[in-house]
């Protein structure tokens, strides 16, 4: 139970991470030193080992029209 809860933790680690350097990308005030919209959105999709169209199906599935079958049958296809 030990190792498992050691998994979850540094997963939560991780996902934290990512939201931390979205958040401070977005948060950048220059937007000279600011990444672009689809070089930044690369780099995520990379980090979660995601294809771009992964991660654009994530923002789909944010939406509150989304059936929860809809979310379910998308969550299965990331693990």
């Amino acid at each position: 139970m030990g190792m498992l809860f050691e998994l979850l933790r540094n997963y939560a680690g991780f996902y934290r991470k990512i939201q931390e350097d979205i958040e401070a990308n977005l948060a950048e005030p220059d937007v000279e030193r600011r990444e672009g919209g689809e070089v930044f959105a690369t780099k995520v999709a990379l980090k979660l080992e995601r294809s771009l169209s992964d991660l654009k199906q994530f923002k789909k599935m944010a939406s509150p029209s989304v059936r929860d079958e809809d979310i379910k049958e998308f969550a299965g296809k990331l693990f």
